[in-house]
């Protein structure tokens, strides 16, 4: 039985990786392509949970096409996408060249000011990765956490701010990634029973960092087929 000053050590040495993260020390260097670096972790949710109806403030190449790849998501049924700027709405549009399970939406800023006319719990998942302002997206994060009655994981990109971590204090259950830079946060309300799942994905990512490239969604999503469970 391990005991004393033997258990103790791994639980300082936790604490103080997370201090360090805290303090933003203790990442890796900031990836050449920092607007894919989320993508492991949505391929490897789509790989361990039934994904069918996605909700996502800020479209993006590297995830509203993503999210239509049926091969990265194969369940995805509806994909709801929030965005503030006509532009970039227009180019993700014509990428995504009809596909009819995307819906777009234009909406000014505030963005957050619309979460009153979605029903959440229609959702699988949310991504929150919109708005080039911090303030502003980290204004969303805390008003979606602040909303108790909805069960979807709610993944948000560039974790590794304060002001999005600070922001994101009432959700229930977190998980991070950080094997990538910028990190991704995953939350939840409700019960933890995901969060052994979240975290074996958390391990499988760190495992293939070194050898993959982020936007690999081919190699990720044979890796993640072959070690991560499929939940019901």
């Amino acid at each position: 039985m391990i005991s004393g000053p033997a258990l103790i050590r791994p639980q300082i040495s936790r604490i103080v990786q997370k201090g360090r993260r805290l303090l933003g020390m203790g990442l890796p260097p900031r990836h050449h392509n920092d607007y894919a670096t989320h993508v492991p972790v949505l391929l490897g949710i789509a790989s361990a949970f039934q994904i069918a109806k996605i909700l996502e403030f800020g479209a993006g190449f590297y995830s509203t096409l993503t999210f239509l790849n049926p091969l990265a998501f194969p369940d995805v049924l509806l994909v709801d996408s929030i965005e503030s700027d006509s532009e970039w709405m227009s180019k993700i549009s014509n990428a995504a060249a009809g596909d009819p399970r995307l819906r777009m939406r234009l909406v000014p800023e505030p963005i957050e000011d619309v979460l009153p006319e979605i029903p959440l719990d229609n959702y699988d998942l949310i991504l929150v990765d919109s708005s080039t302002e911090a303030s502003k997206r980290a204004s969303l994060i805390e008003d979606l956490a602040g909303r108790q009655s909805f069960s979807a994981l709610v993944a948000v990109h560039d974790f590794e701010i304060m002001l999005y971590r600070s922001a994101a204090k009432n959700f229930r259950n977190r998980v991070e990634y950080c094997a990538y830079n910028p990190c991704t946060g995953i939350m939840w309300q409700g019960e933890s029973v995901r969060a052994g799942t979240l975290k074996k994905l958390s391990r499988t990512i760190q495992r293939y960092s070194k050898r993959l490239q982020p936007d690999d969604v081919e190699s990720w999503s044979e890796i993640f087929r072959r070690e991560m469970r499929i939940d019901s």
